[in-house]
């Protein structure tokens, strides 16, 4: 009850803000994001037993967004769902953050945000993501924390520099105050058709031990097609390297701008002495001594020529395997999912007499 009274006086106070904000600047100012968004799908999941299937709502998402005057910003994005939050109120809240932008090179924010960490995977918003990795799955990317941004004058490239709540916070079920933190670095870059996200994380696991992850994203873009491939490394330790990595790949081509097919494959293995020779699960991205890997194939169509509304169709195959009891186990099992995705934008709504 606490947490559902604190969430709704989150949101009443970010509203009174936007509002008081509203009286000095124009309402397409302070609201230049005012959204509703929602995804559904249906799911059959097949394995050598009985398949499970079912019909479930993926994302129910609030954003909003816009300019508060002299040089601030701010953001917010509250996923809704129906249970209360383990850590803290702000549990489900993506984005809650405030930008302060002295000029246009610089950037400053605090609140909550994604972990700036890279690949193309990671950085999609989580309702256009299918299929993910497991690493996707499993990280905590939406941290508390505050960041500084460099850009270039052509806005081509972004330096940004972050601290923010490890995410282990999050996977070992401790409090914010533990003392865990996380450092990013990461690079945004576009070089004509080329584009990157790179990054390098020291992730605190335990007080003064850490987890190296690193992120290398590149995608290449063109009119009919493009295609994106996100390398993944982490370590526990300084002779941990070559052993937990994985890749995703993901191509889409154009057959019109409203409807496209994309192929997507990714593997991951964690193969950690580390992980492997201690009585707790030290990375909590794969589990030690286990691979997985996923292959699919699927189709996206905007029916309407706004694109507020998205239905999708696909099939995957994922597997894991590992070794119990002496002998080399792999689970498979197929996954075909339709679903739809909406957007309410309320910033593009016409007032009709």
């Amino acid at each position: 009850m606490k947490t559902n009274i604190l969430k709704t006086t989150l949101t009443a106070l970010l509203l009174g803000i936007a509002m008081q904000a509203a009286a000095q600047l124009s309402w397409s100012e302070a609201f230049s994001r005012f959204k509703l968004e929602a995804r559904a799908d249906g799911e059959l999941f097949t394995t050598d037993s009985t398949p499970n299937f079912g019909f479930h709502g993926k994302y129910f998402n609030l954003m909003l967004g816009g300019d508060l005057g002299e040089h601030f910003s701010y953001y917010f994005k509250q996923r809704i769902v129906a249970n209360a939050g383990s850590v803290t109120f702000f549990d489900n809240t993506d984005f809650l953050y405030l930008d302060y932008r002295p000029t246009q090179n610089w950037r400053l924010r605090f609140g909550k945000d994604a972990m700036a960490m890279g690949g193309f995977e990671y950085d999609a918003s989580p309702i256009d993501v299918y299929f993910p990795t497991t690493l996707w799955n499993n990280i905590y990317c939406f941290q508390l924390g505050a960041s500084g941004a460099y850009i270039t004058d052509d806005g081509n490239h972004t330096l940004v520099a972050q601290v923010t709540n490890s995410p282990y916070i999050n996977s070992t079920g401790l409090s914010y105050d533990a003392g865990l933190v996380s450092y990013n670095l990461c690079w945004y870059g576009q070089v004509g058709h080329w584009q990157t996200i790179w990054s390098t994380s020291m992730i605190e696991r335990e007080r003064n031990k850490f987890m190296n992850l690193t992120m290398i994203g590149n995608k290449l873009v063109y009119d009919k097609w493009d295609i994106y491939v996100d390398l993944m490394h982490h370590a526990l330790a300084t002779d941990d390297w070559g052993k937990n990595f994985g890749f995703v790949s993901c191509a889409n081509y154009y057959f019109t701008p409203q409807f496209n097919i994309f192929v997507k494959g990714m593997y991951e293995q964690n193969k950690s002495e580390v992980d492997l020779n201690s009585a707790v699960a030290l990375d909590h991205l794969l589990r030690a001594g286990h691979t997985y890997a996923r292959y699919g194939l699927g189709f996206e169509w905007f029916p309407t020529k706004a694109k507020n509304v998205r239905l999708h169709i696909y099939g995957c195959r994922m597997t894991e395997s590992y070794t119990e009891g002496g002998k080399d186990v792999t689970d498979a099992t197929w996954n075909f999912n339709v679903g739809a995705t909406w957007t309410m934008d309320f910033t593009k709504l016409k007032i009709k007499n």
